[in-house]
């Protein structure tokens, strides 16, 4: 089934804004900085860094940067990830060790050979989990000149990517444990006024791999009086825990939040959590959110959903539920299920529904499906059968 591009790809390149600007080259560091022993604690580290950026000469803006273990998705990447000519630009681990990885030898009959097998372990991985892997995430800060200097912008990347350091110097800390790293996140959180460090902040949170951490942090977030827009992102990056209370949570905001944005944030946030009760939350709120909006962004969300159970609610949503509009939302998401999952429910409401509205909804949508009963189905029906 053709699925129109209106779904969020690679979630969290495109909610941190992590990506590189087209077209500019990513510019290593003017020179590089190190602690005399990376094994101490971090809150020591920075204010080193802070201290010899703070010196007398020091007139430019500084990065300092730091290292956090997570273990995520094999083909899952943070920060900016690029092909072609630049995907020759150093890494920052390259950055980091000053040592260029070898090039790839030129292809030959191994090369199409290796080629092959790739293509062929790809396949077989088609609708079964990935494989999860631990990846290196740089948190980059970036502080104003100035004294004190000021947290400006929070970058992120793995360590096995390009980051763009502007050309300026970085301080580099090593490595840091999740509970120090985010005790000094929520630090800089609590202590920043620019709006664009705190979004930064907020991303940096997310991407620890420790639930019992970074949830209380950002639960915090979305339910007290910072704006909307951090509200809303402190409830995408809960959905990025897969967390059972995170969930809770989320379907909380989604109900009774007093934003209806961040309603709907938190909608899509649940979107994203691969836990089976996710489905479940999401088919709840489009039986019975309070707010007609919270309800079509859930029966859509459902149609992305790889479960047994999103087919027959969004059946029942197309044929039953009071609202013209939500049937015909239901149909839609129907056409977007993994798989061509939606197909027999379509043609059955092509068939039987008994508003027009809504088999002529179903009909357009098998029209975009490149299933054969999609065709066998709309014959039939050009027939009078």
């Amino acid at each position: 089934m053709r699925r129109p591009q209106i779904f969020v790809v690679a979630v969290i390149i495109a909610a941190a804004g992590l990506a590189a600007a087209e077209g500019r080259a990513n510019r290593p560091p003017s020179r590089i900085a190190r602690p005399s022993s990376e094994a101490a604690a971090l809150e020591a580290r920075i204010a080193w860094a802070l201290d010899e950026a703070s010196k007398p000469g020091q007139a430019e803006a500084v990065w300092i940067g730091y290292a956090v273990d997570r273990l995520m998705d094999e083909n899952s990447h943070i920060g900016s990830f690029r092909g072609g000519s630049r995907a020759k630009e150093p890494t920052v681990a390259e950055v980091l060790t000053g040592q260029k990885l070898l090039p790839a030898a030129p292809e030959s009959g191994d090369g199409v050979r290796e080629a092959a097998k790739a293509v062929l372990d790809e396949l077989d991985k088609k609708g079964k989990p990935e494989k999860k892997v631990l990846k290196e995430i740089g948190i980059f800060l970036r502080y104003k000149p100035g004294r004190p200097r000021v947290l400006a912008e929070v970058g992120l990347s793995n360590l096995d990517l390009s980051f763009d350091f502007e050309a300026l110097p970085l301080y580099w800390l090593g490595k840091a444990q999740d509970a120090e790293s985010l005790a000094l996140v929520k630090k800089l959180y609590a202590g920043s006024k620019d709006g664009e460090a705190r979004d930064g902040l907020l991303a940096a949170a997310g991407c620890h791999g420790t639930p019992a951490l970074v949830v209380p942090f950002l639960a915090g977030v979305l339910g007290g009086g910072d704006p909307d827009d951090l509200r809303k992102d402190a409830a995408f990056w809960i959905g990025q825990q897969n967390d059972d209370e995170g969930l809770r949570i989320l379907a909380r905001a989604a109900r009774s939040d007093r934003s209806e944005d961040v309603r709907e944030g938190a909608v899509f946030a649940i979107s994203q959590v691969e836990l089976p009760a996710a489905v479940d939350e999401l088919i709840a709120l489009a039986r019975g959110a309070e707010l007609m909006d919270v309800r079509k962004q859930a029966v859509l969300w459902i149609g992305q959903m790889a479960s047994e159970k999103a087919g027959p609610a969004l059946e029942e949503f197309a044929r039953k539920d009071g609202d013209i509009e939500i049937q015909e939302h239901a149909v839609f998401a129907l056409s977007q299920l993994p798989d061509n999952g939606g197909v027999e429910p379509l043609i059955k409401l092509a068939k039987t529904h008994p508003d027009p509205r809504v088999r002529k909804k179903a009909v357009f949508w098998l029209g975009e499906c490149d299933d054969p009963r999609a065709l066998e189905t709309l014959i039939s029906i050009l027939k009078g059968k």
